[in-house]
């Protein structure tokens, strides 16, 4: 086998690797899975889905519309770099994602960024909190110390999550506020 046949099996593998059923506080169950591809429509639905306030907590400005370009680029991944893990959620027989957490592995490998979005109608349901111990769990897996992420400083759910999650949060600066957690 040619090394690029290879490498994309260990993708594919590594692709398969996050699989896992949850349920949320008001029983809804979900499957927490690997983006791929194939979930351009359903990566689409849940930014364009978002409420005004959830887009800006997200992006950081008022995203209306994603771009084809966006969408691309959150759905085809380089998983050597960078991990998505999506919420998949089944209501009335039409596939959702409900949310999405990413991880981008810093070029020395020891540290990573995150980010995470959970839609409007599950927010409250503990699924926050699940994709940040699924995150940790990733980054001790690929060796990482720590992980960090950029907050609006009004952003209030999300810094009270951060702080449950056992983050250290550092200062004001500009309306953005850092925070770390050791793995």
């Amino acid at each position: 086998m040619g090394t690029e046949i290879l490498n994309n099996l260990h993708d594919s593998l590594n692709l398969f690797r996050y699989k896992e059923n949850w349920t949320s506080r008001d029983n809804k169950t979900v499957i927490l899975r690997s983006i791929t591809s194939a979930d351009k429509r359903i990566e689409k639905e849940l930014i364009d889905g978002l409420s005004a306030e959830s887009s800006h907590y997200r992006f950081f400005y008022g995203l209306k519309e994603a771009t084809e370009e966006m969408i691309d680029k959150f759905c085809d991944i380089d998983y050597e770099n960078e991990i998505a893990i999506i919420a998949e959620y089944d209501s009335n027989g039409r596939k959702r994602n409900v949310g999405v957490v990413r991880l981008f592995i810093d070029t020395g490998r020891k540290t990573g960024e995150f980010a995470i979005l959970v839609a409007d109608s599950f927010q409250d349901s503990g699924l926050g909190t699940k994709f940040m111990h699924t995150l940790f769990d990733i980054g001790r897996e690929r060796g990482l110390k720590s992980i960090y992420g950029t907050v609006l400083s009004d952003n209030e759910k999300m810094l009270a999550l951060v702080k449950e999650c056992g983050f250290t949060i550092g200062a004001n600066t500009g309306g953005e506020i850092r925070i770390d957690r050791r793995l």
